[in-house]
């Protein structure tokens, strides 16, 4: 047996995190799920479970479990149980028969003798008390109940808990996160995820940008040391895999944002296929793995993805919905922040009574917290409801006004790190990027690296990499919040176009003399070449739409001729059509034609694409202005003819091409939608006489086709018809539309309010 030393501080924890390792205590104890009530109305209660082994003895009791926390040490008394003896009769009424105390008071064999007497006296069959030497033997036992309760590696001597070389490892990582760590709250979602590495090794944590993704992985690869012998390693990709994991040695790898950090790379996505093979036998090996994405991006990558070879994967995947925590969990998450922020405590006071509301908000989220614990970013903020609704609301537009408000010296180290793509080696590199911020802002770069320091840990946080040490952005959303604040002015231009992603310029940006609603910033002839430099380096992907609708929409004819050296080619990477004859295809090629910008080869392709579009297709995308200027007006006039004779005689070629085949999962008459809005359009460039006359007869042949599809269909599928028809009549049975309106929570009334206990000592 280990001694039982009192080198863990668990007084630190404070009385909620207290409650979270008592509940992780109980699970580890037991070695089953433990049901966990929130203190404020827990009737005396903090845990419930209903059937384990305690001891080698199978019990069928239902246990009660409580946790008792004191904040400086000392030794239990039955006294200071009055309260929680008062609530046993009515825990005996609601059905439980056994009774455990878990405290990180000092207990006696005394005071355990006559709490069990008066426990067992309320008609208790079973107590027990477990103090502060059953919880420091644990800890220091069980590497399972530590990964559960992540805070404990920080609240004593890691030498005490783990052999040298991991108690090393440990503890530079835990100095690395000691902001996310002692602030963390173990949610269902991490819970969830520590289950999912510790069954099939991997995890995939999904979640909008600012839930706490990032933060959970760091837990994870904190505790992988301990829990899972495993050296974690922060990869950029799951390419670089192949030089880092070794069969003999275990390793956690986490993968940040892997599949792109704010748009769908589905490059990295079919990297990650090919890379699979490698992940499953590194799996087989005892690695683990825990990747981060954006719920969107997931989605748009999923299709690509080719999960069935790696089922852990699928069974791995761990959604953070903020809005599905916990009232209590979000409220402790906030109390956290705040309590252990660098406010002053006059502060902390005034945001006391406001703290329940901003936890309860809809757009509440990890990162809102955290930004109201730092005294730089929400320190000149008004402790109003008002104001703090409006924060909440809207806390990327308060922290552009925020940098906004920042010295010169402290924008330019954002300008820099934000150039960089977020990343910035500590010794600061003498290179353009360097000089281009250096010539926005009247600093020095002794300056900028001294502000750096100064915003450690509210703007960039310093990590190493590779052996080098690096400046970060705090969060992914310091540097988009960087982003909307460059293009308030045109000095920051160059920083704009080194550092924001391509897409969001392309969305923002209009050249000089072109009138765009909506666009942000100018671009003169004396940018063009930066910009076109950004947009032939990126890798677009499905994406390409944004660089053909800036080349015909935003662009000037200069800077079309500085963008295609030769003219436009079949293969030209902007076009990316696949199968599909796109309308921006059309379009990029009518506005370049007169521009001498297209290829004789690539317009004949075209032009041949449009005929059979127009002839056998019944192309939508084919009846455009831009497919009249490719073909000519007089060819295309000529063609539309000969389109109306054929859907009057036959229309059997557009019939055929638009008829559903056995996957397609609409209905018939939905497959034909498209060919009648063709025929209906063509009326806006023919006769409309003749149209309406063709439209006609095209829907009743669609009619008589469709009738005889749906035939077909309930002679093969008679009995799935009928099951439809089952399902269909009892969907929508009971449910009653109705509107909702969004009540502010920043509504206060007399009755005391349930987490106002959460933040009681919010300023102590």
């Amino acid at each position: 047996m280990l001694p039982a030393a009192n080198h863990l501080a668990l007084e630190e924890l404070g009385w909620a995190s207290f409650q979270d390792l008592a509940i992780a205590y109980a699970e580890d104890l037991f070695g089953a799920p433990v049901i966990s009530y929130a203190k404020t109305w827990d009737g005396g209660v903090d845990g419930e479970h209903a059937c384990f082994t305690f001891q080698g003895v199978k019990s069928p009791w239902t246990w009660a479990i409580q946790a008792k926390h004191t904040a400086r040490q000392q030794s239990l008394t039955e006294a200071s149980l009055v309260e929680e003896f008062k609530k046993l009769p009515a825990l005996i009424a609601e059905g439980f028969d056994a009774y455990l105390l878990v405290t990180n008071h000092g207990v006696s064999r005394v005071a355990v003798n006559a709490i069990r007497k008066r426990v067992l006296a309320a008609g208790f069959k079973s107590c027990h008390v477990h103090g502060r030497e059953h919880l420091v033997r644990r800890i220091r036992s069980s590497p399972n109940l530590r990964v559960l309760a992540p805070r404990v590696y920080g609240i004593g001597d890691l030498s005490l808990i783990l052999d040298g070389r991991r108690a090393e490892q440990t503890q530079a990582l835990l100095e690395a996160s000691r902001a996310d760590l002692d602030r963390f709250v173990a949610t269902d979602p991490y819970r969830a995820a520590v289950r999912a590495l510790l069954s099939d090794g991997v995890v995939v944590l999904l979640g909008e940008p600012a839930a706490g993704k990032s933060t959970i992985a760091r837990a994870l690869s904190v505790a992988s040391v301990d829990a899972f012998k495993a050296e974690p390693y922060e990869l950029s990709g799951l390419d670089q895999l192949d030089g880092h994991w070794l069969p003999r040695e275990p390793r956690l790898f986490w993968i940040d944002d892997v599949f792109g950090p704010t748009q769908a790379d589905y490059f990295a996505a079919d990297t990650f296929n090919r890379k699979l093979p490698a992940l499953i036998a590194a799996l087989a090996k005892g690695n683990r793995f825990v990747l981060t994405s954006r719920t969107y991006i997931w989605r748009a990558v999923q299709p690509r993805l080719k999960l069935s070879t790696a089922p852990g994967l699928s069974k791995g995947i761990v959604e953070v919905k903020v809005e599905d925590f916990s009232a209590r969990d979000r409220a402790l998450i906030l109390a956290n922040h705040v309590k252990l922020g660098d406010h002053s405590r006059a502060w902390k006071s005034g945001f006391k009574p406001l703290a329940p509301a901003v936890s309860r908000h809809p757009r509440f989220n990890p990162e809102v917290a955290r930004r109201l614990g730092l005294e730089a970013i929400t320190g000149e903020m008004e402790l109003t409801a008002h104001a703090l609704e409006r924060y909440v609301d809207n806390p990327d537009e308060y922290l552009e006004e925020v940098i906004g408000g920042l010295a010169p010296a402290g924008q330019a180290a954002l300008a820099l790190l934000f150039m960089l793509g977020g990343e910035l080696p500590v010794t600061l590199p003498r290179d353009e990027a360097l000089d281009v911020v250096l010539d926005a802002f009247p600093v020095s770069a002794p300056e900028i690296a001294g502000e750096l320091v100064a915003m450690e840990g509210a703007f960039c946080v310093r990590r190493v990499e590779e052996g080098e040490p690096v400046w970060r952005f705090r969060h992914p959303t310091v540097g988009e919040a960087f982003a909307s604040f460059t293009t308030r002015s045109s000095v920051l231009l160059d920083v704009y176009l080194r550092g924001a992603p391509p897409e969001r310029i392309l969305e923002e940006v209009v050249c000089a003399g072109v009138a765009v609603k909506g666009a942000k910033i100018e671009v003169g002839v004396g940018h063009f070449d930066r910009l076109i430099a950004r947009m032939k380096a990126h890798r677009w992907g499905r994406l390409t739409r944004l660089p053909r609708w800036f080349l015909i929409v935003k662009a000037t004819p200069e800077f079309r001729r500085r963008y295609f050296t030769a003219p436009l080619a079949i293969n030209h990477p902007v076009l990316d059509d696949g199968r599909r004859l796109e309308h921006q295809t059309l379009a990029l090629a009518a506005v370049l034609l007169p521009e001498g910008l297209v290829s004789p080869e690539h317009l004949e392709h075209l032009r041949n694409r449009i005929v059979k579009g127009l002839t056998e297709l019944g192309l939508r995308t084919c009846l455009s202005t831009s497919a009249r200027e490719l073909l000519g007006a007089e060819r295309f006039d000529e063609l539309l003819q000969d389109v109306l004779a054929e859907l009057r005689d036959s229309g059997s070629s557009y019939i055929a091409y638009y008829e559903p085949s056995r996957d397609f999962e609409g209905s018939p008459t939905e497959a034909f939608a498209e060919l009648i809005a063709f025929v209906d359009e063509l009326a806006g460039w023919v006769d409309e006489d003749e149209a309406a006359e063709v439209l006609e007869i095209v829907k009743r042949r669609v009619a008589q086709r469709v009738g005889e599809l749906e035939e077909e269909a309930e002679r093969e599928d008679d009995w799935q018809r009928e099951e439809e028809y089952y399902y269909a009549s009892q969907a929508g049975g009971g449910r009653e539309a109705g509107s909702t309106t969004r009540q502010s929570p920043f509504s206060f009334t007399a009755a005391a309010d349930p987490l106002a206990d959460v933040f009681s000592d919010l300023d102590d």
